[in-house]
């Protein structure tokens, strides 16, 4: 479908909240507006009616919504590296007035977004030892703060859930309602700061019934790093953490009072550590 059809069928429905396919949108031209991303100093720059609005590493446009009378674009905007995810921003064209930039949103974490009336709201993921970031995008306010949102676990699941084989990595298990409460039980007053570790760089997988899983601190996993066990059969959890500069410390100890098949498990971990 060509842009001027995609503008057509916009204007003419004028939808609140209508999501429109950009993937291979030619945004040369949007409604009536040159617009164009071009090579300056190895970066990249958005160029809108002639004007530089935005520079960075990689600049994206991902989808394109009609509000009214205002026809906007979500782009994403990132410095490159892996350091972080890249930064949603809002590129809208009213009917009356000058094109206008928002964004990009201050934040190092991934960030999506949803349709909520005649606005976006914007967030974080749900990620255990994390708050939910929020903000809200409007044409006549632009990007503004919502109050962040502590993390809870889903209350309405349990050590059942496992057998969904569902987990891939050791935060999914803090996310789990009854799970978090037997990892809260066995921790104690480590398990905020565990809990937030873990939901670091890592991985996690199941051994016949039981999840194994470790994360440690990004660019640092040598420096600090942990380890969950969950035991689906007696539904019992386990848990390793090697603090910076100290010994491995374990949850429940003492460490010889764990089943055979869980110290295997830490010992193979521990191997980083001579």
């Amino acid at each position: 479908m060509k842009l001027r059809t995609i503008i057509k069928l916009v204007v003419t429905t004028v939808a609140t909240g209508l999501a429109l396919p950009v993937g291979a949108v030619d945004m040369d031209s949007f409604g009536g507006h040159s617009v164009t991303i071009k090579e300056k100093d190895f970066q990249k720059v958005l160029v809108v009616d002639g004007r530089e609005l935005h520079t960075d590493e990689i600049i994206t446009f991902d989808d394109i919504y009609a509000f009214n009378d205002t026809l906007v674009v979500v782009g994403s905007s990132s410095p490159g590296g892996n350091a972080c995810d890249a930064s949603p921003f809002v590129l809208s064209f009213p009917a009356k007035g000058a094109p206008r930039f928002d964004g990009p949103i201050d934040s190092c974490a991934s960030v999506s977004h949803q349709v909520d009336g005649a606005s976006f709201v914007f967030s974080t993921g749900n990620v255990p030892g994390h708050d939910t970031e929020r903000w809200q995008w409007t044409a006549g306010g632009g990007i503004t703060s919502l109050p962040s949102v502590a993390f809870k676990p889903d209350a309405s699941t349990g050590w059942a859930n496992l057998r969904e084989r569902a987990f891939t990595h050791p935060s999914d298990a803090f996310k789990n309602g009854e799970i978090a409460e037997s990892l809260k039980a066995v921790l104690g007053a480590d398990f905020d700061h565990f809990q937030e570790l873990m939901s670091g760089v890592g991985s996690g997988q199941f051994k016949g019934d039981d999840f194994v899983g470790s994360a440690c601190r990004p660019h640092a996993c040598l420096d600090e790093a942990g380890m969950i066990f969950l035991s689906s059969h007696d539904r019992r959890v386990y848990a390793a953490w090697k603090p910076d500069g100290k010994k491995i410390a374990v949850f429940p100890s003492p460490v010889k009072e764990w089943p055979d098949r869980v110290k295997t498990e830490l010992k193979d971990w521990a191997k980083q550590w001579p």
